[in-house]
């Protein structure tokens, strides 16, 4: 298996490693190895914490709040999509090496991922802190302890699973028989007779559907703890409208909020009796977008609505959006962005 220069990706290829580590295993110098032979990005915790802050100004760090229970903080919920949605946006872009970050559990189905765990016994990874950070071999076993704990309260509260499950790994490699060089040798070579650079090919149009789909994930996520505490947001009836408005923002899609209604129905002295304002327009296409919700009596009445609107006004254009229509509506808009 080739490296790639300068991290680029084949056109429709999805390669990835990922390593998990016992803490002192020397998994962290394993990857970053792994990377620059093979051309690919290394993405650690530290760099998930800087898109966290740039991209979506949010106070949650990987390598900070790891050491508390997801669950018992007040935005816990929106931690495994926000995760899902930064490492699949990159690999999107890039064939990647990443260490740690829950990475075993986001590319789990991914064929062509390779999941690797570095391992080591607890004397031998307690003399490795030593040597690399100076602390006593008591103090050595202690940060061991509390990084397992640490380690192990993330991945189950945010992913609801533990980490050193063996059978999640494609090889797991113990540091106590094979130093760096050869732990780096022995991935290669897995990775070359797994041939994750050319086995179980990603579509783009695939890799990008992935992607799209983790951005509303998040969207809604960031959108149930927000919006009770945004009054910008009051205009919205529902929250499935403040994530779709929020999604077009992301790709640059101009929107404009119920800004006409159309009379259905009048009355026999010629007052309005029945009104349809759908929820967005989309000028840019000359497109009105209505949403639904999963409740069968409201999905009923709008589509009544909308049959009339197209009698009355055919020179409307209108679409009824399910979960599944705009996550294609938004997809096509991106992709004809990506292409302009």
């Amino acid at each position: 298996m080739e490296g790639r220069a300068g991290g680029g990706r084949d056109a429709d290829r999805l390669a990835i490693i990922t390593i998990s580590q016992q803490h002192g295993s020397r998994g962290d110098s394993i990857a970053s190895e792994l990377a620059r032979q093979l051309g690919f990005s290394l993405v650690t915790p530290e760099k998930v914490d800087e898109v966290i802050r740039s991209r979506y100004q949010l106070d949650y760090s990987l390598t900070g709040e790891i050491a508390l229970t997801p669950r018992e903080h007040p935005s816990s919920k929106v931690f495994a999509n926000l995760i899902s949605a930064i490492l699949t946006d990159l690999a999107v872009l890039e064939d990647l090496v990443v260490l740690e970050c829950g990475s075993q559990f986001v590319f789990r189905a991914f064929p062509n991922a390779l999941h690797v765990r570095i391992v080591a016994a607890r004397d031998i990874r307690a003399h490795n802190i030593m040597h690399d950070t100076g602390v006593s071999f008591e103090q050595a076993l202690k940060d061991i302890e509390e990084q397992y704990r640490r380690m192990a309260r993330f991945l189950q509260s945010t992913f609801r699973r533990p980490s050193d499950t063996p059978e999640r790994y494609d090889l797991i490699v113990n540091t106590g028989g094979f130093d760096p060089v050869q732990s780096v040798a022995l991935v290669m070579f897995v990775a070359r007779q797994k041939k994750i650079a050319d086995y179980g090919m990603v579509s783009t149009e695939n890799a990008e559907r992935m992607r799209l789909r983790n951005q509303i994930r998040l969207v809604r996520s960031l959108t149930k703890l927000s919006i009770e505490q945004d009054q910008s947001l009051s205009q919205f009836a529902h929250p499935s409208e403040v994530v779709f408005a929020r999604l077009l923002d992301f790709y640059g899609i101009r929107w404009q909020y119920e800004p006409r209604t159309f009379p259905l129905a009048h009355d026999e002295k010629g007052n309005i009796a029945e009104a349809f304002s759908p929820d967005f327009y989309l000028p840019d296409s000359d497109l009105f977008v209505e949403l639904t919700t999963m409740k069968q009596s409201l999905v009923t009445k709008k589509n009544r609505k909308v049959r009339r609107l197209r009698e009355l006004y055919p020179e409307i254009k209108i679409r009824l959006l399910y979960q599944k229509d705009f996550e294609d509506l938004l997809f096509k808009y991106a992709t004809r962005s990506a292409r302009g």
